[in-house]
């Protein structure tokens, strides 16, 4: 809870404004006092920068706030805030990535360090203070999570429960402070990363992911209206990602040969927009052998057609829109299967690997058709899926040392 300012009256009248918290080795609370003022004769301005700091204190720590105040002081003071330097940092890093990269950085750094930490100068910035901020960050809710629950109260309906950010969630805004706060160590502005090295909370139970089977993937497949049906299959066969799925062009497709070049995919622009770019890694750009079922099912929207047009569209044409294919296509046809498992398009391309490799297909043929870049990638994400094959391993050790531990 923040510290609650309290008001004090000279003997002239005039009005300040003292803030008491507490620092580190210090028994006692000390006290930062604001204002009087001139031309504040009613205290207000004392009042909203004693306010201001009390915040601070409740969000960054008594001794970063009490630090941050003391720069401020110092009108030859030049070190940045936070928020100054993560402008800067933004501008940089606009002169080489991709166009949606800035805009989701900083609405990243919006929804959760920036508010808390933006106003401390670079070097008031503690671990202490990155501490306080991701243990706050942990505890909140998820907007997709408060709006479910605002819809079911105005449906008369039981609330959710609440659903609280994810380990992942957390990780990739604490990776992104660390980012910045490094590049203003490579600056020489602050002399160490704080946020380096932090070990972040490992207590939710990670969930596997889930996949189809070959018998839910057939009701799946005749629950999908038949205008998707290729693009399902598409996503299965090829592994591909749905960005990259909806950005192929029918110049990218060979049906003699049966293959089919990933060569871009839809990229998030500032806001809600959306643009042709490359594919996510530099291996992502591929040529991929889809097979005959597969080859035969493009063949209709391949053929005959204009070399730059979409080969998979939405039923009245133009593009196909990720998170309308999920919500208005996917989810009603996971129903009409009556599959209760959370298996998303997405999950096609993780059915697709570990189907190849529970088949013991080579990792490195798994990693080319799903396009990461490099093998440990492969292995990392789909090492628990390995089960069945695991066993085949098995036996082949138990072969071998079957004389060492005979009885």
């Amino acid at each position: 809870m923040a510290p609650n300012p309290q008001p004090y009256r000279a003997k002239g009248g005039a009005i300040s404004w003292h803030v008491r918290f507490r620092v580190r080795g210090h028994a006692n609370p000390v006290k930062e006092t604001f204002g009087p003022f001139d031309n504040d004769p009613d205290g207000e301005r004392a009042y909203r920068e004693a306010r201001k700091f009390a915040d601070l204190v409740e969000s960054a720590g008594g001794d970063a706030a009490r630090a941050t105040r003391r720069q401020g002081e110092d009108s030859a003071r030049t070190m940045p805030t936070l928020r100054t330097w993560f402008d800067k940092h933004l501008e940089a890093v606009a002169s080489y990535a991709a166009g949606g990269t800035v805009y989701g950085y900083y609405r990243e750094a919006e929804r959760t360090w920036l508010p808390h930490l933006g106003g401390l100068a670079l070097d008031a910035i503690t671990r202490d203070s990155v501490t306080r901020w991701v243990a706050w960050q942990r505890e909140q809710e998820t907007s997709r999570s408060v709006k479910a629950r605002e819809k079911a109260r105005d449906a008369g309906l039981p609330e959710p429960p609440k659903v609280l950010v994810s380990q992942k969630t957390l990780r990739n805004a604490h990776g992104l402070l660390s980012s910045v706060l490094q590049a203003a160590v490579e600056a020489e502005l602050i002399p160490r990363n704080v946020a380096k090295g932090m070990s972040l909370p490992s207590d939710e139970e990670e969930h596997e992911m889930e996949v189809f089977t070959a018998d839910e993937w057939d009701r799946m497949y005749d629950a999908l209206p038949e205008h998707w049906r290729p693009l399902a299959l598409f996503l299965l066969v090829i592994g591909a990602r749905i960005g990259e799925a909806s950005a192929v062009m029918v110049k990218d497709i060979d049906l003699g040969a049966g293959t089919v070049r990933l060569r871009r995919a839809w990229k998030k622009g500032e806001r809600d927009s959306r643009y042709l770019g490359t594919t996510k890694t530099r291996r992502g750009v591929r040529t991929v052998v889809m097979g005959p079922a597969l080859t035969e099912a493009l063949r209709p929207l391949a053929e005959g057609r204009e070399a730059d047009a979409l080969v998979f569209t939405a039923p009245e044409g133009g593009r196909v829109y990720a998170q309308h294919f999920r919500n208005r296509v996917w989810q009603p046809a996971l129903k009409r299967a009556g599959i209760t498992k959370h298996v998303t398009p997405h999950g096609l391309r993780h059915t697709s690997a570990s189907w190849l490799l529970g088949k013991g297909v080579a990792p490195q043929v798994v990693q080319h058709r799903l396009g990461h870049e490099s093998l440990s990638t492969t292995s990392k994400v789909y090492a628990h899926l390995l089960t069945d094959a695991q066993l085949a391993a098995v036996e082949v050790m138990d072969q071998a040392t079957r004389r060492q531990i005979a009885p």
